[in-house]
């Protein structure tokens, strides 16, 4: 039987032209699994090879702390203000400290009126001291005499009682005139020493307490956090506080590297688009737990050792910025050696 159509073979086309191999598509699928892998290793590995450290912002931070119960009735400064050394940062006032004022001198006088009482009493015993004395010498030569008389039958045995009495009595009152006069000396010294101390007590808080006023101990910035009048805090809260001194960065360093960290080291220091050239000072003895905000769900951060960075100008940073620490690249090492080139041959030439 004769066909009329030739019908091909689906497995066997003959004249129609074969696609690529897809080697293109491998290619891509390849560096992707690559970068993806190099990622992988840099979230794992990188802090071990390369220096990234978070770190933050600071600067010397002055509290200023209640120290008792006290009510703020006036406000001189406004958040992120500039003051000097002793400017006035607000005032307070404290029912608290000023009952314990009333108090110290209310004891203070009572004191003064006793130790007053003690030196008249002490006084009176002096004067009547010498008198005492001398009617005891006297009314024992008396009875001295007597006793010879009596002998002879010349004085009657009342009388020479009646003076033995007298002996006697004077002999008491001698004898207490002295003794009260060194109890009320050893008492009024007792009493003096607690007044200068009652005393010095109210003159430190008094001080201390200074009418209520909070000054600025160290010229600085006033921070972010400024009571309104009338708030009311209780002993230890803090109020407000004062940064002062140059600004440093508080570095957590990784927790284990593979690189040198020596004083002296430069570093680069960014925050966003900010960055500023700083110089590792030391690598504190001290560990401490990372902050929240440098905390990664997925990689649970132990302690880790602080480091200290100080820049050569005031850097471009806010206080308490979270910065990013890292080091500096080849092409900022290369830059920095050709300015340092130009600079010498631009100091060369002006010597000559």
């Amino acid at each position: 039987m004769l066909k009329l159509r030739h019908r091909p073979r689906a497995d066997s086309f003959q004249n129609q032209p074969r696609r690529g191999s897809g080697l293109l598509g491998r290619r891509i699928y390849l560096v992707m699994l690559l970068v993806l892998a190099v990622a992988l290793a840099n979230y794992v590995w990188g802090d071990t090879v390369f220096l990234r450290a978070d770190g933050l912002v600071l600067r010397e931070k002055i509290l200023v702390a209640a120290t008792s119960t006290v009510r703020v009735e006036e406000v001189a400064v406004r958040e992120g203000q500039t003051v000097a050394k002793d400017d006035l940062l607000l005032r307070v006032g404290s029912i608290d400290v000023l009952e314990k004022i009333a108090e110290y001198a209310t004891r203070n006088a009572e004191l003064a009126e006793r130790e007053a009482a003690l030196s008249s009493r002490q006084k009176l015993a002096m004067e009547l001291l010498p008198l005492a004395e001398a009617r005891e010498i006297e009314t024992q030569r008396l009875v001295e005499g007597l006793k010879g008389l009596r002998a002879d039958g010349m004085v009657l045995s009342q009388r020479f009682e009646e003076v033995t009495v007298s002996a006697y009595e004077a002999r008491i009152e001698l004898v207490r005139l002295r003794v009260e006069r060194d109890s009320l000396k050893a008492e009024t010294e007792a009493l003096s020493e607690a007044r200068s101390h009652s005393v010095r007590a109210l003159r430190d808080l008094e001080a201390h307490y200074a009418e209520g006023l909070f000054r600025s101990a160290k010229a600085g910035r006033v921070g972010d956090h400024v009571p309104s009048v009338g708030e009311v805090f209780r002993a230890g809260e803090p109020i407000l506080s004062v940064t002062s001194g140059r600004p440093y960065v508080l570095a957590y360093l990784p927790e284990s590297y593979w690189f040198a960290l020596e004083a002296g080291m430069p570093v680069d220091v960014e925050s966003g688009r900010v960055q500023a050239r700083g110089e590792l000072v030391e690598v504190l003895p001290v560990s401490s737990t990372v902050p929240p905000e440098f905390q990664n769900a997925f990689k649970p951060d132990p302690t880790r050792q602080l480091a200290r960075i100080e820049f050569a100008s005031p850097p471009p940073f806010p206080t308490s910025a979270n910065v990013r620490v890292t080091r500096p690249s080849l092409t900022e090492k290369l830059r920095d050696w050709v300015n340092g080139w130009k600079q010498g041959n631009v100091a060369a030439l002006d010597n000559r």
